[in-house]
């Protein structure tokens, strides 16, 4: 016998079976702007389009620019190879990106309990153990994955083959709690200091930094060795340093 559900219940199915599925867009390469608007990615830098055109999967406070340098102010943009942070006219600097873009974002420069939040919510893949993504900025993030923050290691460094970009920095959490779930990942940065294009800077204190996020990526290893990789990795180098000749102390 089949059950007729009521109206309500089918709205909140069919809501939860739109928002269920994978994480989408984690390398914020696929704008999605509709045809007939008149803006292109790439194209001109913008002050801001709707978040749903700029970073499709993501809630992204307020709207996100193309190549903007934006004041320090809960905002973000997107960034390509050719961006150059003007908040440092001096000498502008260039940003990692892999691939298309990368997410730039400006909190409010002095916000301490106003941090700028990204978020989404998807199924994590069944065999992930770990979230890795690369990142630059001042280090004033955390990550929460399922409500609960997750501590962040540091992953690895690739040198960039442009002298202008600084390296490719790449950092790790903790997922394997839930392999198999719909869960949210929630990132939170702050920024603290001066806001360079803001207005007169505030004596004592620093220049407030911006912070770059790209390239996620789910993968089923850990984000941290078993002890048992690392004593295999102790013995690996011990092996090879033991190849190489003493070398004799002539002092």
């Amino acid at each position: 016998m089949l059950m007729k559900l009521p109206r309500t219940a089918l709205l909140l199915l069919t809501a939860w079976n739109c928002e269920a599925g994978e994480f989408r867009n984690l390398g914020f390469d696929q704008p999605e702007i509709p045809a007939g608007t008149g803006m292109q990615v790439p194209g001109q830098p913008s002050d801001g389009a709707p978040e749903e055109w700029m970073a499709p999967g993501w809630d992204v406070p307020n709207g996100v620019g193309y190549n903007f340098t934006q004041v320090f102010g809960s905002v973000s943009s997107l960034l390509d190879s050719t961006y150059r942070n003007t908040t440092q006219s001096s000498n502008p600097a260039k940003v990692p990106v892999v691939g298309a873009f990368a997410l730039g974002i400006w909190p409010t420069a002095l916000g301490g309990d106003f941090p700028f939040v990204l978020r989404q919510t998807g199924e994590v893949p069944a065999d992930a153990q770990s979230l890795r993504f690369l990142y630059t900025g001042p280090g004033t993030f955390k990550v929460f994955v399922g409500g609960a923050e997750r501590l962040v290691h540091f992953n690895s460094s690739q040198p960039s083959p442009d002298p202008e970009v600084p390296p490719f920095d790449y950092y790790v959490v903790d997922v394997g709690a839930f392999s198999g779930q719909m869960t949210e990942l929630r990132f939170e940065f702050r920024s603290f200091g001066n806001p360079p294009i803001d207005g007169p800077p505030i004596p004592g204190l620093p220049d407030a930094k911006f912070h770059v996020l790209d390239d996620l990526s789910f993968s089923p290893l850990p984000a941290v060795p078993e002890p048992a990789t690392w004593a295999l990795l102790t013995v690996g180098l011990a092996i090879v340093f033991a190849g190489f000749p003493a070398v004799a102390d002539r002092s």
